[in-house]
């Protein structure tokens, strides 16, 4: 098998948007306790909300991909999300600014990480991280363009449950976020700043 990573970019296709929203719900179904969302509410979005996930000029969405050995296509088997700051709600940021925490750091989310279990092991996860770390690092959002001036920083939220993905983040490079409490649900935020990673 060969697997290759690499970012949705538009041109966006009917194909791309009907694999990814094939690979989410998947997703959804197999590791339910993993998101912030649910099977049954992704289920019902229109093909325009689809769309518009892959489509946004301040995100990007990372694919991990397998062809098998004499197979003209590939089958997507994982993905990661990065949301520059133009891409975040303000609900989002409210437990950040609540606290004081990161007023001068522009803000990347890290979500929907996932990795079909039949090919853990294998480094993709670690792969997907790093290409949208890279993402970020070099993104500049009109948001909060300020020329390099002010330290990026990768956010996430992660269960306290999921020892596989927290061990994932922390060989990324990720620490717990001390003075973020939990979210009160089971969950703990991590953070990286960007610039300090070695990709």
């Amino acid at each position: 098998m060969a697997y290759s990573i690499f970012p949705v970019t538009e041109p966006v296709t009917n194909e791309d948007i009907e694999k990814y929203k094939a690979l989410r719900l998947t997703s959804l179904k197999i590791d339910p306790s993993s998101f912030g969302s649910t099977y049954e509410r992704e289920i019902a979005l229109t093909p325009e909300i689809w769309a518009k996930r892959l489509t946004s000029l301040f995100k990007r969405t990372f694919i991990a991909s397998v062809k098998d050995e004499g197979s003209i296509s590939e089958s997507w088997i994982g993905m990661v999300s990065i949301l520059g700051p133009s891409e975040l709600i303000l609900a989002t940021l409210e437990p950040f600014e609540r606290v004081r925490v990161g007023a001068d750091w522009d803000k990347y989310m890290v979500a929907g990480m996932w990795v079909h279990p039949k090919h853990r092991g294998k480094g993709l996860g670690t792969r997907l991280m790093k290409e949208g770390l890279e993402w970020a690092r070099t993104n500049m959002d009109p948001k909060n363009d300020s020329e390099g001036r002010r330290d990026k920083v990768a956010l996430l939220l992660v269960g306290d449950h999921n020892a596989i993905g927290r061990a994932l983040y922390q060989n990324v490079g990720f620490t717990n976020l001390k003075s973020m409490p939990p979210d009160g649900e089971g969950h703990s935020w991590m953070s990286l700043k960007v610039a300090m990673i070695d990709l």
